[in-house]
């Protein structure tokens, strides 16, 4: 969903549908639920809200896949890209919710995109006790415990091993 930053009444402009086509480019992700108020004061353009999404992804540990729901609140401010004013910028630390826009467009989608991103866990798990795969077989330990005997460390790696250990 493309909107037109001049475009925007003094009200401002409400996203409540989550019939968004192409937010999502991934199979299987879904927007569930979007209650956002965009608002224009100059420039400057400010989206807060929340929305609900729906991600599936792989389990870092044992490669299952999973199905992830994310409920992100949205507060962010867009300023015009200093690109197209041919001009840098260096944001403070009271400035770290800035984002850009590029011309006179704000590309919702691209918006909802990243705050999803940014909302999912960083190492996602099927479960907190996933057991992952064995390093021998690359059996799932998770559906059959394995028997596979340990490797032993490469002899080169074994001055690394002391670092592994607590003191």
């Amino acid at each position: 969903m493309l909107i037109r930053v001049s475009e925007i009444p003094d009200e401002g402009v409400r996203v409540d549908s989550p019939d968004l086509p192409g937010v999502f480019p991934e199979a299987g992700w879904t927007l569930d639920r979007i209650g956002l108020l965009i608002e224009r004061q100059g420039q400057e353009v400010v989206v807060v809200g929340s929305f609900e999404a729906t991600a599936r992804l792989d389990c870092s540990r044992c490669l299952e896949p999973l199905v992830t729901r994310v409920a992100p609140a949205v507060d962010v401010h867009l300023l015009p890209s200093p690109r197209a004013r041919h001009e840098e910028v260096e944001l403070g630390r009271d400035e770290l919710e800035v984002d850009f826009y590029q011309g006179d467009t704000l590309d919702v989608d691209g918006l909802l995109r990243g705050e999803v991103h940014l909302a999912l866990p960083m190492k996602p798990l099927c479960r907190a006790e996933c057991r992952g795969l064995c390093p021998v077989c690359g059996g799932n330990r998770n559906l059959k415990p394995c028997a596979c005997a340990a490797r032993s460390v490469d002899p080169r790696l074994a001055p690394l091993e002391a670092l592994r250990r607590p003191r």
